[in-house]
């Protein structure tokens, strides 16, 4: 199920880059605490706890009080399903620029992300260098045709996410970050 987000004041809640961090983290390695989130992500424990409860206030993650081994211990998970939003569904100035900031967030952290990895590339195995990939391409296409590729694109990733999701990590399965861009260009 994706939540189509078209109020500005909740996509907040993903305009602020530490909070997309903890969202992926949290998306990677599922339930986790404030602690460890801050430890993983090298943030102020405080300051960790501010954006969870920030992400909850928004509904994006929700407290796990059942993993609790004490009072004083706090875990955290994402809310279900996937998020989505487009900056077309906000009309007014304000919501235009929450939805652009927030995907101008995501897309730092996503090119940061490869970066990183090339920057790290040899410390992978030979196969998991191998079974990377980039590649572009340049199309010629009507913006329905484009619709279409990427409704189709969008088929056979879910298929995967749902085909995986509850195996765990380790081993040889490892997480796998993709990413894809596509949009219309002029020369």
């Amino acid at each position: 199920m994706t939540r189509d987000i078209t109020d500005p004041e909740i996509l907040k809640g993903l305009a602020q880059p530490i909070r997309q961090k903890i969202y992926r983290l949290l998306a990677q390695i599922g339930p986790a605490t404030g602690g460890e989130l801050s430890e993983r992500l090298g943030t102020d424990p405080g300051q960790t706890s501010y954006h969870l409860r920030e992400l909850a206030k928004r509904g994006f993650v929700e407290d796990v009080p059942e993993l609790a081994r004490d009072r004083r211990e706090r875990w955290w998970r994402l809310v279900p399903g996937a998020v989505s939003w487009s900056a077309l569904e906000f009309g007014d100035p304000e919501g235009t620029a929450v939805a652009s900031a927030a995907k101008a967030q995501m897309v730092i952290d996503e090119f940061e992300r490869v970066r990183r990895y090339e920057q790290t590339r040899t410390e992978w195995s030979p196969e998991w260098q191998q079974a990377a990939m980039s590649s572009d391409s340049f199309l010629r296409l009507t913006a329905g045709q484009l619709a279409e590729l990427n409704r189709e694109l969008m088929t056979v990733v879910q298929d995967w996410a749902a085909r995986t999701r509850h195996l765990p990590v380790g081993g040889d399965r490892q997480n796998v970050f993709l990413f894809l861009h596509s949009f219309p260009e002029r020369p």
